[in-house]
């Protein structure tokens, strides 16, 4: 949004005779000119990233208004703070940049024009501090000044992402919609599409809006996105709509979309995380040779530039794939090349999602003294996890046990028992939910968006965003 500029706030008339004037010292007449100058630089250097270079320029120009101003409340003061203030909020001080901001609200009646944008930036600091509240009113302050369309896109995306995370889901889509209509009036293509890929997500979040009326949505935002001139961005786009129709379990049209963004990728991480994706839809409709391959690919990609973390989660989605094909050596090598990336980056969920995965291919190798190990550290990396996560693994590592056990008696009793003999009571040995894949990854056929287990929940997790 524009901010107001020293130039365009109105002037002072100035005090005293015709003779008073040619009396007033040239130096301070200079400061106050250069002013407008120093704005004008920090604004460029603001739109062309020069952050630190711009919040200088503003300093310098709100130290020269504040030097030079006859009064504390002069229109240039109120300016130069609101610019100040702007500028520290974009470059991450929201504390410094809110107290600013209100100092340059001004004390009675409208500041014209520009007041919208003075809300718009009020609201900003305020959600960067986690505010959220006090930002949804000063978002709707800034609404309730006329606003080119544009802007009007940019406050209500920004109220969506409030209400989102207030989990207010129904009015979060209802912003991002009206967000896209915004957008789209404008002749923002792209950020339409963003806005409405999004507002699919949040109708699915709120269980009131039926699978036909989202898919529109999706569509909407598909077509928005082909209209779009921003051809290097389309690749994002094309993946957040491939995970919107991944949320609703229509992993057909997710895996059309994702193949759209792969070409599309620009640079080597957004590639992998694209393939990684088609990966997870491809696990999703049970084609583990596919799944296998992407993600082998996505692995490769994340660790040729460093990205221990999601390489580690690549690995973990590989060696499920290859336990479905039934190569458990295979699988667990790489639920162990998934349990050093995670323990490199510090990833707590890849750690034990690593070991339980790890313990299911024990027990399929008839590990059962390993697969306990493994379960044991899997319950030891999630205690921040759902009490349904600590329960499952519970569950796989009391029946790893009663195998271990079971064993260990039918081993004994056949040493102790006559050649021929079978001993009496000897239990049996039973397949157990201790040797089962690890539910995190199990694919499940598409149910409807109303009837989402907890499994297709955390598959659905797997998917990752373009950042």
């Amino acid at each position: 949004m524009s901010s107001p500029s020293p130039e365009d706030a109105p002037q002072e008339p100035e005090q005293g005779s015709s003779s008073s004037k040619t009396k007033k010292p040239r130096k301070r007449s200079q400061q106050e000119a250069s002013i407008p100058v120093l704005t004008r630089m920090g604004h460029g250097a603001l739109l062309a990233g020069r952050h630190r270079e711009a919040v200088a320029s503003f300093q310098r120009a709100f130290l020269l208004a504040s030097t030079a101003s006859s009064a504390k409340g002069a229109p240039v003061l109120r300016a130069c703070a609101f610019n100040l203030g702007a500028a520290y909020v974009e470059t991450g001080d929201p504390v410094r940049g809110l107290e600013l901001l209100l100092r340059a609200q001004p004390e009675e009646g409208p500041l014209g024009g520009s007041q919208g944008d003075q809300c718009f930036n009020v609201a900003v600091a305020y959600h960067a501090l986690g505010d959220l509240p006090q930002a949804l009113g000063w978002y709707r302050r800034a609404l309730s000044h006329h606003q080119p369309p544009g802007d009007q896109g940019l406050v209500q995306a920004r109220m969506g992402a409030c209400y989102r995370a207030l989990g207010q889901p129904e009015l979060a889509a209802h912003c991002l919609q009206e967000a896209g209509r915004a957008h789209e009036q404008a002749g923002r293509p792209r950020e339409a599409a963003l806005a409405l890929g999004a507002a699919a997500g949040c109708m699915l979040d709120s269980g009131q809006h039926g699978v036909r009326e989202m898919v529109q949505v999706l569509e909407d935002s598909r077509e928005l996105a082909e209209r779009s001139p921003e051809r290097g961005l389309l690749g994002q786009l094309y993946n957040d709509l491939g995970l919107g129709y991944s949320q609703l379990q229509l992993f057909p049209l997710a895996m059309e979309a994702f193949l759209q963004a792969l070409p599309l990728c620009q640079g080597p991480g957004e590639e992998a995380t694209v393939l990684r994706n088609l990966g997870m839809a491809h696990t999703a409709l049970g084609n583990y040779q596919e799944s296998r391959a992407f993600h082998q690919k996505a692995a490769d990609l994340h660790g040729s530039i460093g990205q221990r973390w999601e390489q580690g989660r690549s690995f973990n989605s590989l060696a499920f794939a290859l336990s479905q094909l039934g190569d458990h050596e295979a699988a667990r090598d790489n639920f162990l090349h998934a349990l050093q990336a995670a323990r490199d980056a510090g990833d707590m969920k890849g750690q034990w999602q690593a070991c339980e995965g790890l313990g299911a291919a024990a027990a399929r190798l008839g590990q059962h003294a390993q697969a306990l190990e493994h379960y044991k550290e899997a319950l030891i990396h999630c205690q921040k996890e759902p009490d349904s996560v600590r329960q499952r693994l519970v569950a796989k590592l009391v029946d790893a046990m009663r195998t271990h056990v079971a064993l260990g008696s039918l081993a004994q009793a056949r040493t102790l028992a006559p050649r021929g003999a079978c001993p009496v009571g000897a239990p049996a040995l039973v397949t157990t939910e201790a040797l089962a894949p690890p539910p995190h990854s199990t694919p499940r056929r598409p149910r409807g968006p109303a009837s989402r287990s907890p499994e297709r929940r955390v598959l659905e997790s797997c998917f990752c965003t373009i950042m």
